[in-house]
């Protein structure tokens, strides 16, 4: 066997054989690895497992100490779990605090876009710190509700990604065009549906009644004959 440049001697190849078979015995104990943790967290925390999946829950739990510690912690908590000194940082700063943390690993926050990504963990987080305490202190061992806040989840994310379908579906810049009205125009889209209403006073009262009965008046009414002589002139 060559390589290039210089032969390779049986040492080399030995040794180069020994190295393979360690990655490939590492990559076998990973799959095996794996496949215990995936049983284990569907045994203790079916529902996160079922939003977040086992390796995300798995670091949500050990990040936290333990099931129990993290059932304790709030929604706003488990969203930014994993990004503290991103969050001291920003406090520290003044600036925009982080919007996610471990939870960023998520398949739903992956499928979201980048624009509805904090959208998607603050709902994700919600529902997965429900679904801890579920886990924690519940005595049911399914996963139910963790699937069916993924599916609301999952509905959640599609009608975020229809909306701003159809703010761009309006016109070009996703505005609708607004058309200036014409106050002065009989037909069309601008004209009244109704005639402004014309009071006509001396339908009210006759004139001529009012100048030889004045003395008679009440105060209300003179005030109400005053207006109206206003107007007619």
């Amino acid at each position: 066997m060559i390589s290039m440049g210089t032969e390779v001697s049986d040492l080399d190849l030995e040794n180069i054989k020994d190295l393979c078979s360690q990655v490939l015995s590492f990559s076998e104990y990973r799959a095996q690895l794996y496949d215990y943790l995936k049983s284990r967290m569907n045994t203790i925390a079916p529902n996160l497992t079922a939003l977040v999946g086992e390796l995300v829950g798995a670091r949500l739990i050990s990040h936290g100490g333990s099931l129990m510690n993290l059932a304790k912690q709030p929604g706003s908590t488990v969203q930014i779990l994993g990004a503290e000194k991103a969050l001291f940082r920003a406090l520290k700063t003044k600036h925009a605090t982080p919007k996610y943390g471990l939870i960023y690993h998520a398949s739903l926050i992956g499928q979201a876009a980048p624009k509805h990504k904090g959208k998607i963990a603050r709902s994700l987080a919600s529902k997965a710190s429900l679904a801890i305490r579920y886990d924690a202190l519940g005595d049911g061992q399914d996963n139910t509700m963790g699937l069916e806040n993924r599916v609301k989840l999952e509905v959640r994310l599609r009608a975020l990604e229809g909306k701003e379908l159809g703010k761009s579906a309006g016109s070009a810049k996703g505005k609708p065009k607004i058309e200036a009205y014409d106050k002065d125009r009989k037909k069309g889209a601008g004209a009244l549906i109704t005639p402004a209403k014309v009071r006509n006073w001396t339908s009210i009262c006759t004139v001529k009644p009012l100048y030889n009965n004045v003395i008679h008046l009440s105060p209300y009414f003179f005030g109400c004959y005053s207006e109206m002589m206003q107007h007619i002139i």
